[in-house]
């Protein structure tokens, strides 16, 4: 399955639903969530891309696909090798937020340091779509 593809997107929030740990960790987050691929034409995103996730107290409400610059409250962005580094489990995303290779680019790590289980669980579901 394509990472960013609308087939990628609508699984991940799928098995968001399905998952018990992520319920209970993110039992008080409120807010959306983009995970953004930084613009290469030579791989397919000549704009970016983002998954941009509508989640609500445990539940992902919806996902959507946009090309470009992303709207959502908070908005994470690498390039794609960065991204599939994290997601094949070979790169912890802390590290890369430290590293620079994962960048806030709206929203604080300070508004993100509650959710610290619930973004743990973000990455170990996404890995499982991957």
């Amino acid at each position: 399955m394509e990472l960013f593809s609308e087939t990628w997107a609508q699984a991940y929030c799928r098995k968001l639903n399905e998952s018990e740990a992520y319920r209970k960790a993110a039992a008080a987050w409120e807010g959306s969530l983009a995970l953004a691929v930084r613009p290469d034409p030579a791989l397919g995103f000549p704009k970016g891309a983002a998954v941009v996730l509508d989640l609500w107290h445990g539940a992902c409400r919806g996902v959507q696909v946009v090309e470009g610059e992303a709207e959502a409250d908070f908005v994470i962005e690498a390039d794609l090798a960065t991204w599939q580094e994290v997601l094949e489990g070979r790169l912890e995303p802390l590290t890369a937020l430290m590293r620079g290779l994962l960048e806030l680019k709206r929203g604080s790590i300070a508004a993100l340091a509650p959710y610290a289980q619930a973004a743990q669980e973000l990455v170990k579901v996404a890995r499982e779509v991957a």
